[in-house]
């Protein structure tokens, strides 16, 4: 398999993959994109834990030099839009971005094709080609990412907050579905 996929979160100025080994400066920055402000560790927590807020991002798309990152408006957890994918169902890639193209093999995704005001697509950019059957590893993939970012958070919420580590995490499982069955 050559096309690889990751969790990326929109920080404003980029995007921040999340995966296993966080430093503690990136997992920062993701509490306060799902928080929605900057705010000291412990508050962060506590108003992580009294809502469902979610972070923008979602599925980025690599293959021999193309490369597809989410569109707009799609959450995290929207990466388990791809359960299904091979027998007919649709990725949420987002709108005026990324553009899917269905054959009886595969995905096509452009990196630029859905513009809400056009009425056809662009078909901007190098296509990542995803086939059927490298759908369910693709999917494990993501999940491992997610497992691991668990792990970058868990190591996180026992230094600031030891008291509330485990509901972080739990919590942080739950918004982001990462460890339902892919």
């Amino acid at each position: 398999m050559t096309v690889r996929a990751e969790i990326v979160a929109e920080d404003g100025s980029g995007w921040l993959r999340l995966c296993e080994g966080l430093s503690d400066e990136q997992v920062d920055r993701l509490v306060e994109l799902w928080v929605g402000e900057a705010a000291s560790p412990r508050a962060s927590v506590e108003r992580l834990l009294a809502g469902d807020r979610s972070v923008f991002g979602g599925v980025r798309l690599t293959d021999a030099g193309a490369r597809v990152d989410p569109g707009c408006c799609v959450l995290l957890e929207d990466w388990r839009s791809w359960v299904g994918v091979e027998s007919g169902g649709w990725p949420d890639v987002g709108h005026d971005g990324p553009w899917p193209e269905r054959d009886a093999l595969g995905l096509t995704i452009w990196p630029r094709g859905a513009e809400d005001w056009r009425s056809e697509p662009v078909r901007e950019g190098l296509p990542v080609r995803v086939l059927y059957g490298e759908v369910p590893e693709l999917r494990r993939s993501l999940q491992a990412d997610l497992l691991g970012f668990l792990e970058s958070l868990r190591r996180w919420a026992n230094t600031h907050c030891p008291d509330r580590a485990a509901a972080v995490v739990a919590h942080a499982d739950h918004v982001f579905a990462i460890t339902a069955p892919a």
